[in-house]
């Protein structure tokens, strides 16, 4: 873990994503998936701005990781996070999904959904800890590898029952800060 230059925690900037991050968003995607978006793909989600969300972590003033997805008619699709390998383990993922979830719950949106690799434990533990519930599998949806695609949901954000939930995604929220001690700022 880094710090800033002044010797005080390290400096965490969640912001939206640009067009101007992406070279270092391609570094981070080729670093992370066995079949990585095209460049020209991924740039079209992050100008896109209408319909996608696309959320950068700068650490220390370089950008370490992102997060994004579709979004319209009160549901969001995340389609990607990742984080730069040599900043792994350190809450970067945790924290770029729950200030997503905590925006889209502002924003009123009704669900949120996204699919890993069957063979990514890590993103499922994460993805169950903040609160996403098995959907359907895709029998062999990655074609580079064969891998299953296990689609996961928060549903019903909108609904009286789900507010106890979405407290305990604020509290969530409020502990990972404490956990991570990072100097934080939050731009959306």
């Amino acid at each position: 873990m880094t710090t800033n230059g002044q010797g005080n925690k390290p400096q965490l900037i969640i912001r939206r994503a640009t067009e101007a991050d992406l070279p270092d968003i391609m570094r981070i995607e080729r670093d992370s998936f066995p079949s990585p978006w095209s460049e020209w793909g991924m740039r079209a989600e992050i100008t896109h701005i209408r319909e996608r969300i696309y959320l950068a972590a700068i650490l220390d003033g370089k950008l370490v990781a992102y997060i994004g997805g579709r979004w319209a008619a009160g549901v969001c699709h995340i389609a990607t996070l990742a984080v730069d390998p040599a900043h792994r383990r350190q809450g970067l993922g945790e924290g770029m999904l729950l200030v997503l979830l905590l925006h889209l719950v502002e924003q009123r949106a009704k669900e949120v959904t996204l699919e890993y690799r069957s063979g990514n434990t890590p993103a499922r533990r994460l993805y169950q800890k903040v609160g996403f519930t098995h959907l359907r599998t895709s029998k062999g949806y990655y074609r580079d590898t064969g891998e299953d695609a296990h689609e996961m949901i928060i549903a019903d954000l909108r609904q009286t029952q789900r507010r106890q939930e979405l407290a305990e995604l604020a509290q969530q929220w409020q502990q990972w800060r404490q956990r991570h001690q990072y100097e934080l700022e939050i731009i959306l």
